[in-house]
């Protein structure tokens, strides 16, 4: 290419280098590399991580780009997954078997069409995965990996997504490749116990880590899991090949995060991976983690066993609803299961079901309620000091203002946080509350709620 194109020899090397660099770091044995010219470059690269003795590589006839694999181990047999060849966009499936000391692990690598398309055509991937999935063994071990071009919990947010959504709400992660089962998602001891005749369920391996770590992507600011490892149940069954608990993590170095930004220079996705032993048996690992909290809650996504919270005051409560608040100041919300519950009293209680609504985390059903006493601290005292806390931050998602001024517009509030100007949206349930255009207004003691991954004030009492 000419010094003016925008992809040059020196560029080229560089990219090689970086890329080598990070395979070399991370010192895994099997990589699948997606979005690669040709088998030249993915020959460069394999020399310049020799550990890597077997590589693959297809692409469509005409298409610029394709996918690869590069293993420690020999690669047996491949063969190509193909979609409609009228969709001149779309990247055909690499199905490759691997031989680990004696026994078979088959890899289905992928790249999904991006979303510039609809949803339809990652659900074409998806049932074309499906169809050969359904043609093994219940034993046989395989993975399924790629850059998806969808969300673990893609279902969630489709519906709001008019460009998106043409499949009406049906996702090819979620309902396809079946990684939600009875509308929840397939959990390690589900995929054990459940055995639908008619599916074939997969575990998403990103539901292993904290939500606030979930991301190999950012879309601006927003983080997001194109990538993924998705298991099945032979991966947890004690037999050949099994994954290694809570080993799925992404490959964070400081060089390519910075300040919460990707390096480019080495890729736009940060790499994710996950262990597995021909060996060792899958044993669930043990959590020492204080699951009897609020701040448990955020970070999982079932409860599969009832999780009690202590010392839990009522600091707001509504018709609908009520947030209960920790001594450490986490909240959260509870959807129509409050009735047995006073403002200002203090209980002890189990919960027995959550759910993600667009976004923010509802307690939707509790049990053993256990009243303790009546708080000695004023209710008031238990809300979020604006002034000094940003309301914006996802992570007050659930909590109570103290009170906020400013100029309503627009559906926003507009106003100003140490210096700042900001802007934040409200929701009024009740359509008649709602102030005048520029009006001048003052909330106090409502509840910041999260919505499609945006923050906003909701108001659902004067």
């Amino acid at each position: 290419m000419s010094k003016n194109a925008h992809w040059d020899t020196d560029k080229y090397l560089q990219k090689l280098t970086n890329i080598s660099k990070v395979l070399n770091d991370i010192k895994l044995d099997i990589v699948s590399l997606q979005e690669i010219e040709n088998d030249k470059v993915l020959k460069r690269l394999q020399d310049m991580s020799p550990m890597y003795k077997y590589r693959f590589f297809y692409k469509r006839p005409h298409s610029p780009i394709g996918l690869s694999l590069l293993s420690v181990y020999p690669i047996v047999s491949s063969k190509m997954l193909h979609l409609p060849p009228h969709r001149t966009k779309s990247r055909d499936i690499i199905k490759s078997t691997i031989q680990i000391d004696g026994k078979n692990l088959i890899i289905f690598s992928s790249h999904f069409r991006s979303k510039r398309a609809a949803e339809s055509r990652r659900v074409s991937y998806a049932m074309t995965l499906m169809e050969e999935i359904k043609t093994l063994k219940e034993t046989q071990d395989y993975i399924i990996l790629g850059d998806l071009n969808s969300n673990y919990d893609e279902y969630r947010t489709i519906r709001a997504n008019k460009r998106l959504n043409d499949t009406n709400g049906i996702t090819g992660i979620n309902h396809i490749l079946n990684t939600i089962y009875k509308d929840k998602f397939v959990t390690k001891n589900s995929i054990q116990t459940a055995r639908p005749y008619f599916q074939k369920l997969h575990y998403n391996t990103w539901l292993d880590i904290v939500k606030s770590q979930r991301y190999s992507y950012r879309f601006g600011k927003r983080a997001q899991t194109p990538d993924n490892i998705l298991l099945p149940s032979s991966m947890f069954d004690n037999f050949d090949i099994s994954y290694v608990d809570d080993s799925f993590s992404v490959f964070r170095p400081t060089y390519l995060v910075k300040d919460g930004k990707i390096d480019k220079r080495y890729s736009d996705h940060l790499p994710i991976f996950a262990l597995f032993d021909t060996r060792k048996r899958y044993k669930k690992s043990t959590n020492k983690q204080n699951q009897n909290t609020i701040k448990y809650l955020y970070d999982i996504d079932v409860i599969e066993k009832p999780i009690w919270l202590h010392n839990i005051t009522v600091i707001y409560k509504t018709t609908n609803g009520a947030i209960v608040q920790d001594k450490k100041g986490h909240a959260v919300y509870m959807y129509k299961c409050h009735d047995k519950l006073k403002l200002n009293h203090t209980y002890s209680l189990k919960v027995e079901q959550i759910k993600d609504y667009y976004g923010l985390l509802e307690i939707t059903n509790i049990s053993s309620i256990k009243h303790t006493r009546l708080s000695k601290t004023k209710v008031q005292a238990k809300y979020l000091n604006t002034v000094k806390h940003d309301i914006a931050n996802k992570k007050y998602q659930n909590q109570v203002i103290d009170s906020i001024s400013g100029i309503y517009k627009k559906k926003h509030l507009h106003y100003k946080h140490k210096g700042e100007n900001r802007k934040i949206r409200l929701y009024y349930q009740d359509k008649t509350q709602k102030p005048q255009q520029g009006s001048h207004i003052t909330l106090i003691g409502k509840r910041v709620a999260i919505y499609y991954g945006k923050t906003q004030i909701v108001i659902d009492k004067k």
